[in-house]
This record gives structure tokens, sequence and C-alpha cells, in this order.
């Protein structure tokens, strides 16, 4: 699994994408998704690209879900996400985080709670990714790398 984090428009989707392009991955066998999709669907698949967790987790807060709740649904994708992935060697999980971590502490209480929950789950994904890569203006800094 690997982790792409990094600040908002900052280059993350097109250095996941010239990665990609590199490692002569076909269009046709990428499944981009925003929200837990079932299992079935990913039998023709050949790298899973999540993005826009955000929007995911701030749904989840607006339904009036508590922060372990989001929290323990966000670990049970990834472990899916991970055992999916270990099914084949060919297959790779990449998650795109964006970092939240520097800017002003939005004043209203649900926006600072989208945030932190936002920060814990970006957390528990760099933990369980074997890749994490911060891209920041679009150039690419590796944090972890345990498949070296």
């Amino acid at each position: 699994m690997h982790f792409v984090i990094g600040g908002a428009y900052n280059g993350k989707r097109e250095w996941v994408k010239n990665k990609l392009i590199t490692d002569a991955i076909s269009a046709d066998s990428i499944q981009f998704r925003k929200s837990v999709v079932e299992r079935a669907s990913c039998k023709d698949v050949q790298v899973i690209i999540w993005t826009g967790i955000e929007k995911w987790i701030e749904e989840k807060c607006v339904q009036g879900l508590s922060e372990a709740t989001i929290l323990e649904q966000w670990k049970r994708e990834l472990t899916d996400l991970a055992h999916w992935e270990k099914g084949s060697n060919q297959r790779q999980v990449i998650i795109i985080g964006t970092d939240q971590s520097k800017g002003i502490v939005p004043l209203d209480r649900m926006k600072r709670f989208v945030r932190d929950v936002s920060g814990w789950c970006h957390q528990f994904t760099a933990k369980k990714a074997s890749r994490v890569t911060r891209v920041w203006y679009g150039i690419a800094e590796e944090l972890k790398n345990e498949e070296d």
C-alpha cells in the first residue's frame, strides 16, 4: 500500500499518474474510488486509487458518526484493501490524502472535527502503508519505504 500525502492542489494526482505511466500500468486496469466499493467490482483491476478520503470522512461526520466509528470504518477499509493487494503481486493500492495540518485551524466545530478525524485516519494510513510519499508543489519526498 502506498500513501501519497500533500497539500491541496500540490500535484499529488499528477505525480501518481506519472508514476503509473512509468510503471506501464494500463488505464483500463485502474479503479479510482472516493467511497467504499464492494470487492466483487475489483476482480479485473490492477491498481486501486482511493482519493478524496477527507470528503468521505466529512460525509461520515455530517451523518453524526463518532470519531471512533469513523476510524474503525477506515481501519476496516484499509485492512480489506491490504488483503486485496496481497492477493496478487500485480496489485497495488494507492491512497491519496490531503494534508490539512499546515493551515489555519477552523473556527467551526464541525470543520475542526473533520480535520482532526482526517489527521487520525492519515496517521493510521501512514502506519499501515509500506510506502509513504509527500508531494509538495509537485516535488515528491519519500518518507517511508519498506518495499526495498
